[in-house]
């Protein structure tokens, strides 16, 4: 069973008491990228809700408060260096409470600068207020059930810009300070009160009449075009299936340096880093639609309509991330769509059996960022998928129109909107919202097994719930669907699940060449299903859904054997998406003969799409080994590609088969510049891969500053994996240098040095990691420290052993594929006519006439940084 989540210790977490309602609020500020200092003045305008009460709490976090003014008077005020008490005097009315303060923030307010290993970095300085740290950078009700208008009035070096929430009201300059004033009138959370500096240039555009703009650092103007190009059709897009039309005055988006997440939605100005601006050969086969998508539908979904506490964080989160999928349905079709919803579910798989298991809505938590999880992100909007298909498109998306009209500008909790869709729909959601959402943790482990009876023209379909019934893990309630196709036609066939074990009997018209469980994969579940070869085979080549295709290919590479091979090279031939000849691909590389070596080295000179070829270059990685599969990776290393991601997965394929060529070329290839790094990064995983030991040098350079985060982080990780279950003196050495790494400057170099003392295994990094814990700010360097030190200090199994355990079994999975072909030939000798009708079975199947298929996806972002 999965671990808990909660860690000992752990208390529920409750939002904080109001005894007044901050109807606006209004910062003065004057801020000094030099000095690294913020001064001003915060006032806060509220209606008393609690008449008797005689002080009101605020939240001020390392800030100097030089005084507190309410209604014109000076107040009396405690401050101990994280709350704010201010006195008030008893009774009802509207209050004014001023408070002047300065400061020099950890958190919330960053300032980014040139320095001795990054001299061409911008001056900026830019804030980030979720969860809680716009408590860091001015005095405030740090709460997100607290909205207020605001405006922000900030003086700044003349040379450079200030973008805050809404539209701008005055710019102007005084000699070497220029004050630009900030407004807006729609109610919103602190967390989402925004300011970046710096100097950044401008491109304009409209929605509707709707302004919308882009900024960036000159000289990228280009770059930020080919990034953002499609906002405008999102904002379209969304308005029309939200049914509230984009509700702010203005959107804008700035990229910014070292920004700490992928993206932030403060109100109608988001925040994106400034590592995803494409150029154009990034743009050839990725794109961040899903990271624009995501901070947009915030707008919405956080910002407009927003969590009541911190533990109802996915009705923000996992709406935004549904959000994602929309997008890439409406633009490129449900097959590349269906792409997001596989990673979604990969995520949070991993999370649930790798680290804890957990209910999606929680109070259990030490620190808001804790749950900022996949739990939250992915399967938050894997479940409205779910949702979405039980209700069906035109009732689900009336039911987000309700929810987002009922509770504009208001705060709300999961049984609102199970209210919403029961309001709208009549259907009542309480049972859904319980086993997914308030109650229930994990999923589905499903078997699942397909008979047919001919004299009696029906399928029997037995499906058993497997998973352990126990904790908050419930035996669930699942709606889903049975195909089968007869006579080339799709039959689909509702049924629910609400046992342990179900059998359903359906009788046919004829005998079915399909049988898929679940078309689309829409259940987030484990499903294992039996089913005759054929039928897989049938599927491969004919399914409706591209991802019942892919399913396919995965099943029949499982099994294995001469049939499936060659079903699977002709899909890798003749399947119309580039994601389904991904599978193929990937199903060859399962088999791991030296036919599927040599098929899929022949697609790789053919294949024109650079995603089916990034896959392919995958693929040819799993054989360990093999010298013709290291001859033709060592190519496209040493001449490059057109695609940085089809050079990237290259380099970590060549590492994997253990070329012998594979030190000295990927040793050139991590001198290579590319977007986001990535040619870099997969060298030096590369490199640990092939456990090149004489590379530690290499990597270790790789980390220090100075040197691109990503590389830096990369080159961490490839590092633990060399070094990883061994104790001698080299891995001593290594694991001090990773130590070091916790104390970097940059977030992400501390949180990759984490993982690699995870990797490494040795329980004597205990220390420095309870150093971290003790001095960081950051609650999600805390956390994983803390779980790490939890496992150290368990005993994990010896990484070595696991290592050579896995290279063990990759190369008897080669030495398999050599004995199945051999086998082969000695069954095509000794029963030829068996074989010929099976093959004639397929090309039967695949003829008949069927549903249309979709068309093939178009560009895929298959790696995006965490948006919030």
């Amino acid at each position: 069973m999965s671990r808990e989540f909660a860690l000992p210790g752990t208390r529920p977490k409750f939002g904080p008491d109001r005894v007044v309602d901050i109807q606006h609020l209004a910062l003065v500020l004057e801020v000094d990228p030099k000095a690294k200092r913020v001064s001003g003045t915060v006032t806060l305008r509220a209606q008393v809700i609690d008449p008797t009460a005689r002080a009101l709490e605020l939240d001020a976090v390392e800030l100097e408060i030089a005084s507190v003014v309410v209604d014109g008077i000076a107040a009396a005020f405690r401050h101990d260096g994280k709350k704010l008490v201010v006195e008030l005097t008893p009774g009802g009315g509207e209050r004014s409470i001023a408070i002047a303060y300065r400061g020099s923030p950890r958190r919330g307010l960053y300032f980014i600068a040139p320095d001795e290993g990054y001299p061409d970095k911008p001056t900026q300085v830019w804030t980030q207020g979720q969860d809680e740290d716009s408590r860091f950078w001015f005095p405030c009700f740090d709460a997100p059930n607290e909205k207020a208008t605001s405006e922000v009035t900030v003086t700044v070096p003349a040379n450079l810009f200030a973008l805050s929430n809404g539209t701008l009201v005055s710019d102007h300059t005084e000699g070497d300070q220029r004050t630009l004033h900030w407004r807006l009138d729609v109610p919103h959370s602190c967390y989402l009160v925004t300011l970046a500096i710096g100097d950044f240039a401008a491109i304009e555009t409209t929605w509707r009449d709707v302004p919308v703009v882009y900024y960036v650092q000159r000289g990228l103007e280009a770059a930020c075009e080919r990034t953002l190009a499609r906002t405008p059709r999102m904002l379209e897009l969304f308005s029309n299936q939200f049914g509230v039309p984009y509700p702010y005055p203005r959107y804008a988006q700035v990229f910014v340096a070292d920004f700490i997440f992928g993206g932030m939605e403060n109100t109608s100005a988001t925040t994106l880093t400034d590592t995803v601006l494409m150029d154009e050969r990034a743009a050839l086969d990725y794109d961040i639609d899903a990271l624009v998508a995501h901070e947009l539908a915030h707008q919405w979904f956080g910002d407009l309509v927003t969590c009541r506490d911190w533990g109802e964080g996915w009705l923000n989160e996992g709406f935004a991330t549904y959000a994602e999928y929309l997008w890439r349905e409406a633009y490129e079709g449900r097959d590349a769509a269906d792409l997001e919803l596989e990673e979604w579910a990969e995520s949070y798989f991993g999370e649930d059996s790798g680290r804890y298991r957990r209910t999606i809505a929680t109070k259990l938590y030490d620190e808001p960022i804790d749950i900022f999880d996949h739990h939250l992100y992915e399967k938050g909007g894997r479940v409205l998928h779910m949702l979405r298909h039980y209700l069906g498109d035109d009732a689900f998306f009336a039911s987000l129109r309700h929810y987002l009209t009922k509770h504009r500008l208001g705060s709300v909790e999961s049984r609102d909107l199970a209210r919403a869709f029961e309001d709208a729909t009549g259907k009542n959601v309480d049972w859904f919202f319980s086993q997914w959402v308030i109650d229930g943790a994990g999923h589905p482990e499903l078997d699942v097994r397909f008979t047919y009876d001919p004299e009696r023209a029906m399928v029997t379909t037995t499906v058993e719930q497997t998973q352990k019934v126990e904790g908050h893990t419930p035996l669930f309630r699942l709606p889903t669907t049975l195909r089968f196709q007869v006579q080339g036609s799709d039959v689909d066939v509702p049924v629910e699940i609400v046992d342990r074990k179900h059998v359903f009997h359906t009788r046919l018209d004829g005998a079915p060449t399909q049988l898929i469980f679940d078309p689309g994969r829409v259940l987030l579940a484990t499903v294992k299903v039996d089913k005759p070869e054929p039928a897989w085979i049938a599927e491969l080549h004919g399914a409706t859904i591209a991802i019942d295709r892919a399913s396919a290919a995965a099943a029949l590479a499982r099994r294995g054997g001469p049939v499936p091979e060659r079903a699977l090279a002709e899909a890798l031939d003749r399947e119309p998406t580039w994601s389904g000849r991904a599978a193929a691909a990937a199903g060859l590389a399962t088999i791991r003969s030296t036919s599927a070596r040599d098929r899929l080295i022949e697609a790789l000179g053919r294949e024109a799409n650079p995603r089916t070829r990034r896959a392919i270059a995958r693929a040819l990685g799993e054989f360990v080994h093999d010298e013709v599969a290291g001859v033709a990776l060592a190519g496209i290393v040493a001449q490059g590609d057109a695609s940085y991601f089809v050079e990237a997965e290259a380099c970590l394929a060549l590492g994997k088969v253990r070329s012998p060529r594979a030190g000295e070329l990927l040793r050139e290839a991590a001198k290579r510049e590319s977007f986001t790094d990535v040619i870099r990064q997969h060298a030096y995983r590369g490199l640990a891969e092939a456990r090149d030991d004489g590379a530690t040098s290499l990597l270790l350079e790789g980390t220090r500053w100075g040197h691109p985060t990503q590389g830096r982080r990369a080159a961490a990780g490839a590092l633990a994996q060399l070094v990883r279950g061994r104790r001698d003196r080299e891995a001593r050495d290594v694991r001090e240098r990773v130590e070091l790494l916790l104390g970097d400057r940059d977030f992400r170099v501390q949180a990759a040095a984490i993982e690699a003392l995870a990797v490494i295994g040795d329980p004597a990094a205990v220390g420095a990691l309870r150093r971290l814990i003790e001095r960081e700010l950051d609650g999600r360097l805390r956390r994983r420290a803390r779980e790490v030190i939890r496992d150290l200090e368990e005993g994990a199994p010896q990484a070595d052993e696991l290592r050579r355990l896995r290279d063990e079994v990759g190369e008897l999975r080669t030495l398999a594929g050599g004995l199945r072909e051999r086998l082969e030939v000695l069954e095509a000798r000794d029963a030829p006519v068996a074989k010929t009708k099976v093959v004639k079975a397929v090309v039967k199947a695949k003829a008949k006439p069927g549903a249309k298929k979709s068309k093939p996806g178009a560009k895929k972002s298959k790696s995006k940084s965490k948006s919030r």
